[in-house]
């Protein structure tokens, strides 16, 4: 069954020149599994604004269901993360919940218990008892305990967020759901989760990702947003990636036959053209009669005037069916990528031991994080640090960046080692620097090598020179990692490198990573990431 169907959707944004998209058309049945990717500023949170009725002014026609109700999981909840998780689920709900909470614990007066019958019939007006239930039923359909509903939102995990987001979403019993980066910010197990609950989910939704992982084991159609089109492809991440492939290398091929075709006519109505132009600059002088007929004797040089016509006629009609081609050729001539490496220089370092790790404590209050942690680091190695949100994945790696103290233990670098340490949250930017100048950090005459680690991030050419400040939060991550694969130092200390990047820049990130000499310990979720990089895991337990 037909959910809503999308007619040549275009949309630019107010006061730009540049549309986002042009004449989109697709349509969304009644079973759609569908991920939503392409590269970060191409449209794809502003698609599905549209698509939810929170944008307007925008080109095309959306046709559907007569009563369309569609429920959105934003990147970010937009609210105050101070409140109570009942307050963010249903505001109303909860504030008349409260009060009378409140009341029936000090009704002590007429006047209390009228106060108290108007909530309770407020309260029944809003459904307030079937809503409840509702609620009580998705938190143990999502195992999330009845007592959450008090706590601050502020205290929940990622994955628990997530998991009230959706509880929100689902009580209005929505016909489409969508989905925007559900997965920012999700441990495994939390990722595991939601790809189970999506699997068996009875309504569509659409999903932006740019966990491939995530992509492959819970969509059955992928949508890719690029250059203001989209193209559908059926299947999961993997088989998009394949179908891609296999198109592109298709088109390549029937370029290279167009151009030896283009070629070989080429010298043809160049052989064509010479050969007109010799006939035509070989014209015997004629005599003419004095009732000016051509003489007997120079007939036959009329015949081969209209030769020449007609072989000029010929090279004409051969040089533009050529030019036809050329033209035809060019616009479905396939872009290839320019193929772009990061070199790093030699490294100096000859330890085969570049870090020790023996005895290492730290704890929050009467949270204990670690208690005699050893760990011991080769030379080399690629060591994941995996485990649930919470167990002191950052911690530690702030702790071997020097940036946070333990309360006891060892850490011990090889003396000569240089060390690099990319924070989650940017610390170590300059907002008020370019972002060339904060790549180079005063070496000018590494400019060249600096813009193609940015390029090769994904980072557009017109941003080099803007003020960090002025970026989104994916470009600054590119400009923080960009930094640190210039400065090529012996060891990189990388927590959730990922986070905030595109496919396509997780993917030369990973390229990368293989061509580093030096050695990676990095934290992430992205389970493609660290199955590509790492050469060794360790598992911090959930505390």
């Amino acid at each position: 069954m037909l959910i809503i169907a999308v007619s040549n959707l275009s949309y630019t944004f107010p006061g730009a020149v540049q549309p986002v998209f042009t004449n989109l058309n697709f349509s969304v049945d009644s079973d759609a599994r569908i991920g939503l990717v392409g590269p970060n500023g191409c449209g794809k949170t502003t698609l599905l604004q549209i698509l939810a009725g929170k944008i307007s002014g925008f080109c095309g026609q959306l046709t559907g269901k007569p009563v369309l109700r569609i429920a959105t999981l934003s990147q970010e909840t937009g609210e105050r993360v101070s409140q109570s998780v009942f307050a963010f689920i249903r505001p109303q709900i909860a504030n008349l919940r409260k009060e009378i909470d409140r009341l029936e614990k000090s009704c002590d007066s007429d006047a209390a218990a009228m106060k108290l019958a108007g909530f309770y019939n407020d309260f029944s007006a809003c459904d307030g008892f079937n809503v409840e239930a509702d609620i009580a039923r998705l938190f143990s359909e999502f195992s999330l305990p009845q007592e959450f509903l008090w706590r601050p939102l502020e205290s929940l995990s990622g994955g628990e967020k997530n998991r009230v987001g959706l509880v929100r979403l689902l009580l209005d019993k929505p016909d489409l759901l969508l989905l925007d980066e559900p997965t920012n910010h999700l441990d495994v197990e939390a990722l595991e989760w939601l790809e189970n609950y999506l699997r068996n989910l009875k309504i569509p939704w659409l999903v932006v990702s740019h966990d491939r992982r995530f992509l492959d084991n819970c969509c059955e159609t992928v949508w890719e947003l690029k250059n203001g089109s989209l193209s559908e492809y059926g299947g999961n991440y993997s088989f998009y990636r394949l179908a891609k492939d296999q198109a592109h290398a298709r088109k390549v091929l029937a370029a290279e036959i167009a151009d030896r075709h283009i070629e070989r006519l080429q010298k043809a109505a160049e052989k064509q053209r010479n050969d007109a132009n010799r006939m035509e600059s070989f014209k015997p002088k004629r005599d003419r009669t004095k009732k000016g007929g051509i003489c007997k004797r120079d007939e036959g040089s009329a015949k081969a005037l209209l030769r020449t016509q007609n072989k000029q006629r010929a090279a004409t009609a051969m040089e533009q069916r050529l030019q036809r081609l050329v033209d035809k050729a060019q616009a479905e001539k396939p872009f290839i990528e320019k193929t772009r490496s990061i070199s790093f220089p030699e490294k100096n370092l000859k330890n085969s031991c570049v870090l020790r790790v023996e005895g290492l404590s730290k704890s929050y209050g009467s949270l204990s994080l670690f208690a005699d942690f050893s760990l011991t680091l080769l030379n080399g190695d690629r060591l994941a640090i995996v485990g649930p949100n919470g167990s002191g994945k950052s911690t530690l790696m702030r702790m071997l960046a020097g940036c946070e103290s333990s309360d006891g233990g060892l850490i011990s670098w090889a003396p000569a080692a240089v060390v690099a340490y990319h924070a989650q949250e940017f610390e170590q930017l300059d907002f008020s620097a370019t972002v060339l100048d904060h790549v180079l950090a005063g070496d000018y005459a590494g400019q060249t090598r600096a813009r193609t680690i940015l390029g090769c991030l994904k980072l557009e050419k017109d941003k080099v020179d803007q003020q960090i400040a002025t970026l989104s939060v994916g470009e600054r991550s590119k400009t923080a990692l960009a930094r640190l694969l210039f400065m090529a130092p012996d060891v990189l200390l990388l927590d959730e490198p990922t986070n905030h990047l595109e496919i396509d820049a997780r993917e030369a990130l990973e390229e990368a990573l293989a061509d580093f000499v030096g050695t990676v310990v990095f934290v992430s979720h992205d389970r493609h990431f660290v199955e590509k990089i790492s050469t060794r895991q360790i598992v911090l337990p959930g505390v």
